[in-house]
């Protein structure tokens, strides 16, 4: 058994692992050492590793798959279709870590868990709490309006709960304007280099006081679906609550689709632009198009001007597509 007293065990997976792990080597001469990953099996990860595959262009260097870490850092990889199994515990016992930290794991840790390795367990979560509990919050916080607002991540402590243990740490950020979720996404991502220090220095500080979280102003959202989630209803939402639904199922994801016809379209790129409007029966019809042949949308409160589209995930001039006086459903 490793007696070492500054290992660190991390369950979960991402460009979050990558960037703890290296904010560690840095840390105080490398005083904690991860010395093992656990991560959900590799098929449940082959959705995330084919959008990053199919996306690099806009991922850059916050695209990472888990399975690299034992090339890149000699830490071993080991896959668990459940964390708090009987197999998965024995390897955590073994290691004798000071801190178990979860990033993006897939499973709630249980009771028996957390009452093994008590006062050792806890999350870095890098949307704000107590609001945004749970995963997949970029196309929520886009949704609910938080363009140009700062926010920020924290490393909290686990309970029996989903993201209410007392907060650790936190770390500020600020979501761009007209961002997509892949722009949310890395200025989450960021935080992953900042926020395992400031949590170690509170944490080694004898005088301090973890933060409650306010459990009045919690709030929950469920992972939203492209494929299901994503239609557009152009009669439905004023103009600019269909420029933040468009861009919040846009990049990395393949966007919010309607149909001409038959054919289903991914509308990418956009803007709304403010105007007289024009009566709820002619929302969806395609009424004209500028001097850079963008299409325009018509909506109740304005026009929605097309910038990009991506049939079957590839990118197609809208001419070959679009006919004015068409309707998009």
């Amino acid at each position: 058994m490793n007696n070492s007293n500054n290992n660190i065990v991390i369950l979960g997976h991402g460009i979050g692992v990558k960037f703890v792990i290296d904010s560690l080597l840095l840390y105080k001469n490398s005083e904690y050492k991860v010395s093992a990953i656990i991560t959900h099996p590799f098929h449940l990860h082959k959705e995330d590793l084919e959008m990053m595959k199919n996306r690099k262009d806009i991922y850059g260097d916050c695209a990472y798959n888990i399975f690299n870490a034992t090339d890149d850092y000699g830490i071993p990889v080991y896959e668990s279709e459940d964390v708090n199994s009987t197999e998965s515990i024995e390897i955590i016992r073994k290691i004798n870590p000071k801190y178990i930290i979860s990033i993006g794991c897939r499973n709630i840790l249980k009771k028996e868990f957390l009452s093994i390795f008590k006062n050792k367990v806890f999350n870095v979560h890098t949307a704000p709490l107590p609001e945004y509990r749970g995963a997949a919050n970029d196309s929520w916080m886009i949704l609910n309006g938080l363009w140009g607002t700062e926010q920020y991540g924290c490393a909290h402590y686990i309970d029996t709960g989903i993201d209410t243990g007392d907060i650790i740490a936190k770390c500020f950020y600020k979501i761009p304007n007209l961002s997509y979720p892949i722009d949310v996404f890395k200025a989450r991502m960021n935080t992953y280099k900042y926020l395992l220090p400031l949590a170690l220095d509170n944490l080694n500080n004898p005088e301090f006081i973890p933060e409650k979280q306010d459990y009045e102003k919690s709030t929950f959202f469920p992972r939203l679906k492209t494929v299901v989630d994503g239609r557009i209803n152009f009669a439905e939402f004023t103009g600019v609550e269909l420029l933040k639904f468009i861009y919040a199922f846009s990049y990395p994801y393949d966007g919010a689709h309607c149909y001409l016809d038959d054919l289903k379209i991914n509308i990418l790129e956009c803007e709304f632009i403010p105007g007289d409007g024009f009566h709820k029966f002619t929302t969806g019809i395609i009424i004209g198009k500028d001097k850079n042949k963008n299409y325009k949308i018509a909506l109740r409160d304005g026009v929605l001007l097309i910038k990009k589209i991506e049939v079957d995930k590839q990118q197609i001039p809208q001419n070959k597509i679009f006919k004015l006086g068409k309707r998009l459903t």
